[in-house]
């Protein structure tokens, strides 16, 4: 019995895990995605202005609603290894990346960029933004360069 009981523990816990994507406090369901926020995380911490009804959440409709993202919070402590979270924030018009060992960030979903702040950035070599998009860019300091890559509007007609 004791060893059916730990079977079971070492497949399901695993998929449990998956399910519950805890690594970078997001959780996907079909209607919205939640990032919980929490207090001993710094990470989270990035975005409790974006959590309209202060429910500990950032749902997929708070996420369109969100303007302006800073993501340097915390410095080296907050290390974010997974941006893809971003393509949930199409409306982002100011955007600071934080601490990460990546060395490229896709913004390709970000199509109204203003301004992006890549001083927190230290690795990122390349960056992929939409043709049009034009915004101000803060450089980390550093002599290593930055590219920038253009990918059609997936929105234009054109």
């Amino acid at each position: 019995m004791n060893r059916i009981v730990l079977l079971a523990a070492i497949v399901i816990l695993p998929i449990l895990s998956m399910a519950q994507n805890t690594d970078n406090n997001t959780a996907e369901t079909k209607d919205s995605i939640f990032i919980v926020i929490s207090s001993d995380n710094i990470f989270s911490r990035c975005f409790t202005h974006c959590d309209l009804n202060e429910d500990g959440k950032v749902s997929f409709a708070e996420a369109k609603k969100t303007t302006k993202l800073n993501l340097n919070y915390g410095g080296r402590k907050n290390i974010i290894s997974d941006y893809s979270f971003l393509k949930y924030f199409p409306n982002l018009i100011e955007l600071s990346i934080g601490n990460t060992p990546n060395e490229s960030i896709d913004l390709s979903k970000n199509t109204k960029l203003e301004i992006i702040d890549l001083r927190g950035g230290l690795w990122i070599k390349e960056v992929t933004i939409v043709r049009g998009c034009n915004p101000k860019i803060f450089f980390p300091i550093h002599d290593q360069p930055i590219t920038f890559k253009q990918v059609p509007d997936p929105n234009s007609i054109w």
